[in-house]
């Protein structure tokens, strides 16, 4: 675990056999042990450093289910302590979990990702509802996605299929991934790609900063 390049949105367990409690601050820290006792995952979160080898603290967080207002935990983890890691869940995954009004809707997506080439992954209340079993979802709730596109004339497709789409149920939110591993929002992207804007606010695992569209149009390595 130790050479592992953690990305933010990806999902870690910490282990349950240590006093986590200590990574979070004092008023946090039994909400961190009961989390990470039941076996639910945390989220990497934006580093202050780069979270690749070596890292020695990582910067997580989970999201209390508690009403009305959510609590957002923060905590910075040993490395060590993380046990376990996956990449956000894939749509094709969670869409049999979604709630019942947005499965027609997430078919279309699903349908829009094949035809574009696009590897859509779900993160936010959707995620966590579907991981811990717990009810983060409610009439508000949007569909965060983080989609990979690398493909300038299949990414234009893909961004006008996302804007011609656009149902009130559920709402689509969250970023388009490129190939450096800059994130930005979609519907940002999508309006400077149509507006002729050159570049697009955009966060990396570690920062936050304008970067130009062409890099959204880079392939993706085809995986071995």
């Amino acid at each position: 675990m130790n050479t592992l390049r953690l990305r933010r949105h990806d999902l870690v367990w910490l282990d349950p056999a240590i006093d986590v409690g200590r990574f979070a601050a004092a008023a946090q820290a039994d909400a961190t042990r009961h989390w990470v006792k039941q076996g639910f995952p945390l989220v990497v979160a934006r580093q202050t450093a780069a979270p690749g080898e070596g890292a020695e603290r990582i910067k997580l967080g989970f999201t209390l289910p508690s009403a009305p207002a959510r609590t957002r935990v923060m905590l910075s983890a040993d490395r060590p302590a993380i046990i376990r890691h996956s990449r956000p869940l894939l749509l094709a995954d969670a869409m049999h979990l979604a709630p019942t009004d947005w499965q027609a809707n997430m078919n279309k997506l699903h349908a829009l990702f094949e035809r574009t080439g696009t590897v859509a992954r779900v993160y936010g209340s959707l995620s966590s509802e579907i991981l811990t079993g717990r009810r983060y979802l409610d009439a508000s709730s949007d569909l965060d996605l983080l989609l990979e596109c690398g493909d300038a004339t299949r990414l234009r497709e893909l961004l006008t299929g996302l804007e011609v789409f656009s149902p009130a149920v559920p709402r689509i939110d969250g970023e388009i991934l490129a190939t450096s591993g800059w994130a930005a929002a979609w519907r940002e992207l999508a309006a400077a790609m149509r507006n002729g804007i050159a570049q697009v606010l955009a966060k990396s695992d570690t920062d936050v900063q304008l970067i130009g569209v062409e890099e959204f149009t880079q392939p993706f390595p085809v995986p071995a």
